[in-house]
């Protein structure tokens, strides 16, 4: 598999990045591979080290009160960020934000350090890879899952369904007190069905551009989307029609 994969990296000018932001399911991985799989997983992730790109993966623990350790606060979001944390061979790096983190490995690792408290702000992930050649990979994930880019966007153009909201967690390096009131965009009513997340109508609009490229890999499917050209169109679509993001039209 690993090889297939390399081919398909090159393919789809993976390589070409200097970040690369990836959101996964390792459940066909491991299916594949049942015998020495974290072996195996070191071996995928040396694809994108040893050419000097950095990997960024989410880490959001939503930590809403009580303590956030940046070096034992478990991710809810997936395998690979717990495996990333929880592996002392390798050197990562995560960002302070309590509720949504991400671990970095790689040559520029330090791009989450020192992060905005609001997560989706002008200082925050997001922002900081606009322009830097990054690309999205979707790793045996389907892109109508959505993408947390959106929630970036609705901050930047001030959508009147989210407000902000500041948290008392605190945050520790170890001993090293961080800091606290680190804050989140988030839906006004979380109930009603109408502000839902609805990814699929953003995917109609976008699915045939050149830049959203998509590989059917066995049972499952590989996309890579380019990080600029997806913010540049996801903002246009939002000021086209504020509602592009939720249920309600």
């Amino acid at each position: 598999m690993i090889k297939d994969l390399d081919q398909i990296f090159k393919e789809t000018n993976l390589y070409k990045a200097k970040y690369i932001y990836i959101y996964s399911d390792f459940r066909y991985f491991f299916e594949f591979y049942k015998k020495k799989s974290r072996k195996k997983v070191d071996e995928l992730l040396e694809l994108f080290t040893k050419k000097g790109i950095t990997i960024l993966v989410p880490s959001f623990t939503y930590t809403t009160n009580g303590n956030f350790y940046l070096n034992k606060t478990k991710s809810k979001v997936g395998f690979l960020a717990n495996y990333l944390l929880q592996n002392k061979k390798i050197k990562s790096c995560r960002s302070e934000h309590p509720l949504f983190s991400f671990i970095s490995i790689g040559k520029n690792s330090k791009i989450v350090k020192k992060i905005g408290k609001a997560a989706f702000g002008k200082n925050s992930l997001h922002a900081r890879l606009y322009g830097k050649k990054c690309l999205f990979l979707y790793f045996f994930r389907n892109l109508e899952d959505g993408n947390t880019l959106v929630h970036h966007i609705e901050f930047i153009c001030k959508a009147n369904y989210r407000f902000e909201k500041k948290f008392s967690t605190k945050v520790y390096n170890g001993k090293k007190y961080i800091g606290k009131n680190y804050s989140a965009y988030l839906k006004k009513n979380v109930s009603d069905k109408r502000y839902f997340f609805n990814f699929k109508k953003v995917l109609k609009k976008l699915v045939n551009k050149k830049y959203i490229l998509m590989n059917k890999f066995k049972k499952s499917q590989i996309a890579v989307l380019d990080y600029d050209n997806f913010y540049n169109d996801l903002k246009k679509l939002y000021k086209l029609d504020n509602k592009i993001f939720v249920n309600c039209k």
